[in-house]
């Protein structure tokens, strides 16, 4: 154990640190974040107009309410690249210091997101079924699902070059009387030009290729097998082994390993939830919301099933106390009293079910959707502070929910065993006392 701990010290550890410290990912994660709102409300307009009861489905579309439910994920989820573009783009100007023009930075990037997309739709006319083409219309495919990766590479990449012009002074500087705001409105003229005829010529090259367009060049040569990647549970399970060990050093592991989980599955996540619109099968096994469901179940370590246990079971005061203490954070994901309170942090001991334990609820639940017992969430995003159960029936339903109840009982009986050997220690130090 000593030499694994000195090898994960030496190489995963400066890896780790760089990693969260990074302004790029930071920036990824913060515009994810803003943006959760509007991913909610546009999943929770999808379940209300999709839930398939016989009964609720004939109500609400002789009410005319099918129609209003459809309204909300038409401009929130399915088109989640636009919002992303901006929050990104203003996010990581106000990394790299540009506090002041970071309104003006993500306007530039959702400007530049949306010049990408080329103009021209081409579909068939419902009266005469002719293919018709219209030449002004700006196409929607690349401004969900589809279009998250370009967003998402356009706003780290347009705030650097506003950064790059404006740190060398390049910008139209006014007199001392005139309003900062006006001011900052002035200074932002040149780099927006250089960025906006920077790009223009970005999009006239890649029109010159068989890719068409930047977006369709982004979705087929890292999108695609990104996407390839994603769908696999091992990665999952690589990530998830990752938290553990992070926190295992004292490191917030979410903080680390979320925003690389948050752009892996999140176009995986829309797919889902325009599939449940549709009425179609839900396309992809994994998505983002498993994180919580289905593999950080009380948080990180998958913590909730020993948190019960150190609440009900214990005989030491410490441990009786500290499970008490920590369940009703516990039930909504928040663990933090777990890993520095009994502790987990550089505790051997703990390591072990505290990295086992997601791998193996999360490896039950995928196991069961294969078979088809369980169904694949919905693509719903579940925000930290959402409790257990009232979580997984949001994402999956009645069964997600008994399924998880079940998952956190393995977790008590992995943690069972450790946790009773921490409790007689603990017992016998205070009865020594």
């Amino acid at each position: 154990m000593d030499k694994l701990t000195s090898a994960l010290e030496k190489y995963v550890l400066p890896v780790a640190e760089k990693i969260s410290s990074n302004k790029s990912l930071q920036a990824v994660m913060s515009g994810f974040m803003v943006v959760l709102p509007i991913t909610i409300l546009g999943a929770i307009a999808t379940l209300l107009g999709s839930l398939q009861i016989p009964a609720y489905q004939t109500f609400i579309t002789s009410a005319g309410l099918k129609a209003i439910f459809g309204y909300i994920p038409a401009v929130t989820t399915n088109m989640l690249a636009v919002y992303v573009a901006y929050t990104i783009g203003k996010g990581l100007a106000e990394q790299l210091g540009q506090e002041k023009q970071s309104t003006t930075v993500g306007i530039l990037t959702l400007f530049v997101f949306l010049m990408m997309i080329p103009l021209g739709v081409t579909g068939t006319a419902p009266e005469s079924k002719e293919v018709v083409t219209i030449g002004a219309a700006l196409g929607t495919t690349y401004l969900g699902a589809p279009g998250l990766f370009s967003a998402i590479i356009l706003g780290l990449i347009v705030p650097r070059l506003y950064a790059f012009v404006i740190n060398r002074g390049w910008v139209i500087k006014m007199p001392d009387g005139v309003p900062p705001m006006v001011s900052n409105s002035f200074s932002g003229l040149i780099p927006a030009f250089i960025i906006a005829i920077a790009f223009a010529g970005v999009r006239y090259g890649f029109s010159l290729t068989t890719f068409g367009n930047f977006n369709a060049f982004l979705y087929n040569t890292i999108q695609s097998p990104l996407r390839s990647l994603a769908a696999s549970p091992f990665t999952f399970m690589f990530a998830l082994f990752m938290v553990s060990t992070l926190w295992f050093f004292g490191i917030h592991g979410g903080m680390v390993v979320v925003p690389i989980i948050t752009a892996l599955y999140t176009p995986l996540s829309l797919e889902n939830l325009a599939a449940l619109e549709a009425g179609s099968a839900l396309p992809n096994l994994i998505v983002q919301s498993d994180w919580f469901i289905f593999g950080m179940i009380g948080g990180g370590g998958a913590t909730l099933g020993f948190c019960i246990w150190m609440a009900f079971f214990a005989k030491s005061q410490r441990y009786k106390s500290l499970g008490r203490l920590a369940l009703p954070a516990s039930l909504v994901g928040i663990n933090e009293p777990i890993t520095f309170g009994a502790p987990v942090v550089l505790n051997p001991l703990l390591y072990i079910p505290f990295a086992v334990t997601p791998l193996v609820t999360f490896a039950i639940s995928y196991v069961l959707r294969v078979v088809g017992i369980l169904t694949p969430l919905n693509g719903t995003n579940i925000p930290t502070g959402t409790p257990v159960i009232f979580s997984a029936i949001i994402a999956g339903g009645w069964v997600h929910a008994i399924v998880q109840v079940a998952l956190i009982v393995v977790g008590f009986f992995i943690y069972y065993p450790f946790a009773v050997m921490l409790d007689k220690k603990a017992l016998a130090e205070e009865k020594g006392n």
